[in-house]
């Protein structure tokens, strides 16, 4: 089968490289090989073999081609790896221990390889359903990875195949297609995150960031709450998606000015500090959800957030260099979200990503217009091109398709 490989040799002397030459320039593909390799094998009776018909690019994917992450997080993966953890395919192969799916449904994958898959002893997380936290994600019957996607030996989403245990899987709804579904990972993110604190009514709640993430969370806060939703967007197409997905003002970064423009269309009272961005004080945001893991961002943050608000962090930023004293003076916190697990819906503990799936169902959000650009697998230099220069492109999530 063809598929994008992430190989450690490769990975550790492009590092090398652009540690000991500042001026060391790689392309986002240039980590990456197509290859043809045999196609993936179910690890036990409880495992399933996926044909994968969409494979989304997600911007943490992006991080790791571009060699902006976290090195903390290696020892949590293992290479040859076939990228993608953004999953919609069909169904080929069951073992004999699965009795809740057939040959031929259409599901999705999530990707979380937590005590359950790898079959090991329950951690801490794991038992309170918090599977997303697991301490075990280096041990059991597969290699170490956090995801689908990071761990050899199972495939991923940039590839034709890939296999995953019986606890992954999800049905497709008869009327939800494969190009919706493919964005119920990227959407139960944003509704894991938005139940970190759901705004009560009329809160005024900021949205940071209009990539995939921060529009599923204008879809989220639309959906299950009643707040002021204010997103503030990089480039004007995505001004346009997040107004027409539920944002009711959305204004373009630039410099400092749409701070002020937050600040005085909510009645805050707004400071200038010398040689540094406006910042908002009495009466400002409530909440903060930051969908973009970069210094920018979580400085926009800080500076909107009211006295003792909250701000979310969906983004995964591995380094920042940003004043932190507004953050301070305003006792504000910061809740970390890390994609997804459970959360309670009307009263009901429930999976996050069968949220996402019933939410999509419901038709409250057009997910239609979320999958812009599909590539053949050929073609994943164009595809990484597309996904990385949004603007240029007007991309927002874009896929392989098999």
């Amino acid at each position: 089968m063809k598929a994008l490989n992430v190989k450690f040799e490769k990975l550790a002397n492009m590092m090398q490289k652009a540690s000991l030459d500042v001026n060391y320039k790689h392309k986002i593909y240039d980590l990456i090989d197509l290859d043809e390799v045999p196609e993936v094998n179910l690890i036990n009776e409880d495992w399933i073999k996926v044909k994968v018909k969409l494979g989304g690019i997600c911007g943490s994917d992006l991080q790791i081609l571009a060699l902006c992450f976290s090195k903390a997080l290696i020892v949590f993966s293992s290479t040859p790896a076939i990228f993608g953890h953004e999953i919609s395919g069909t169904i080929t192969e069951i073992g004999s221990n699965v009795d809740n799916f057939s040959v031929g449904d259409r599901v999705v994958v999530e990707p979380i390889l937590g005590c359950e898959v790898r079959e090991v002893e329950k951690c801490t997380s794991c038992k309170d359903g918090n599977n997303n936290l697991c301490s075990n994600l280096d041990k059991g019957i597969i290699p170490p990875g956090i995801l689908t996607g990071l761990c050899k030996d199972i495939g991923g989403g940039w590839g034709e195949f890939l296999v995953a245990h019986k606890t992954q899987l999800y049905k497709i709804p008869d009327s939800v297609s494969f190009e919706e579904a493919v964005i119920v990972e990227p959407l139960a993110t944003a509704i894991h995150g938005v139940f970190k604190k759901l705004p009560e009514e009329n809160d005024n709640c900021v949205v940071i960031g209009c990539g995939t993430i921060g529009l599923a969370t204008i879809i989220a806060l639309k959906a299950f709450s009643h707040c002021k939703i204010i997103a503030i967007a990089k480039y004007p197409f995505q001004l346009e998606l997040a107004k027409k997905f539920g944002a009711d003002d959305v204004f373009i970064v630039k410099k400092d000015l749409h701070i002020k423009k937050i600040g005085k269309k909510i009645g805050a009272k707004i400071v200038n500090p010398m040689m540094e961005d406006a910042m908002l004080l009495e009466n400002g945001i409530d909440i903060v959800i930051v969908s973009a893991g970069s210094a920018s961002s979580m400085s926009n943050a800080i500076r909107l957030i009211k006295y003792k608000g909250t701000i979310i962090m969906l983004g995964f930023p591995a380094f920042m260099e940003i004043d932190w004293s507004p953050l301070i003076a305003k006792e504000a916190q910061i809740i970390p979200s890390i994609v997804y697990s459970y959360d309670i819906i009307n009263g009901e503990k429930q999976r996050t990503f069968q949220i996402a799936l019933d939410l999509i169902e419901s038709g409250k959000g057009n997910f239609k217009d979320f999958l812009t650009h599909k590539f053949s697998i050929d073609d994943y230099k164009d595809a990484l091109e597309v996904a990385s220069n949004k603007n240029e492109n007007s991309s927002v999530k874009t896929a392989f398709y098999f």
